[in-house]
């Protein structure tokens, strides 16, 4: 797999965060990449509904200087492979883009080609100056107190092991009422970071807002930048779209969507770590026979 980001793939990544306009041209791409790459400027601002002016500012917002350069990286990439938004009448009540006639083989490779997608695609959505800035709010501060529900959950306890083997302490309760709870009676001195895709997870955005209300800084990880949760962040951290904005997310907790906050979170670990790399590195030696310890515990358990 190359280094590069696909053009595709960086138009995929980027969705999440751009204007309804702009989606709209971006969901056309995307839906008909051979018609967008033979189209004109004029063509496809007819063809999407849009102004000429739009295009150009959807060009620049992926990071191109003009139209040319678009049809030209479009043409280089040709038929490779790429996200697709489009779906099957009886894709996607399973799992992403999964399908009544899928087999072990075609589930495989959507799953993992999919994930790394995402994957590449956080090289995009991430900022490294919000992630520095993210960095230094959580060593400055006390205490972190972290905010998630459903699958976003994981993420949260990725988190919460990884600025413990720091010795940075770490709270994160499942339970909604104690989320609000601890939110709402917590000091300045304290950070709180609210993880959710979507951006609106009720209670997350509750505890979030609450938290900042209470005096505590804040940082948001969505896939969504104008989300109510990036609302109530001082840094927001935007992992890649796994699907549609409000309204159109899917029910079945796809892993995949997932993925890009676990990435952040350990992107933001290991940036919180290396600024105060000997005391970080020391700290995680220190742990380290305890997890020896474990491990031969396991493998005794297992030879009995």
């Amino acid at each position: 797999m190359s280094d590069t980001i696909g053009i595709r793939e960086q138009i995929h990544g980027l969705r999440g965060s751009m204007k309804p306009a702009l989606q709209a041209i971006a969901d056309a791409i995307l839906a008909d990449p051979d018609a967008a790459r033979s189209k004109s400027i004029k063509a496809l601002a007819a063809a999407c509904g849009t102004s000429e002016a739009s295009i150009s500012r959807f060009v620049r917002g992926i990071g191109l200087a003009s139209y040319r350069d678009f049809q030209l990286r479009m043409a280089q990439e040709g038929g490779a492979s790429a996200p697709s938004r489009g779906q099957a009448p009886d894709e996607g009540h399973i799992y992403e883009n999964i399908g009544r006639q899928d087999n072990a083989q075609t589930i495989l490779t959507k799953v993992v080609h999919r994930t790394a997608d995402l994957a590449r695609a956080c090289l995009t959505t991430l900022d490294a100056e919000a992630l520095d800035e993210a960095a230094r709010m959580i060593r400055q501060a006390d205490v972190v107190y972290i905010f998630a529900a459903g699958s976003s959950a994981l993420a949260a306890e990725n988190a919460l092991l990884r600025f413990a083997r720091i010795g940075k302490p770490a709270i994160f309760h499942r339970d909604r009422n104690n989320q609000l709870l601890i939110a709402s009676s917590l000091r300045p001195g304290s950070l709180a970071l609210g993880l959710s895709d979507s951006g609106r997870t009720q209670q997350t955005v509750a505890s979030l807002t609450a938290a900042r209300q209470a005096g505590a800084r804040t940082i948001a990880m969505t896939a969504f930048p104008e989300s109510p949760l990036a609302r109530q962040g001082e840094v927001t951290l935007v992992t890649p779209a796994g699907y549609m904005p409000a309204g159109e997310e899917p029910l079945y907790e796809s892993m995949v969507s997932k993925f890009g906050q676990l990435l952040a979170i350990d992107a933001l670990y290991s940036l919180v770590a290396v600024q105060d790399f000997d005391d970080a590195a020391a700290l995680v030696r220190k742990g380290d026979p305890i997890i020896q310890q474990s491990r031969s515990a396991r493998r005794q358990n297992d030879q009995d």
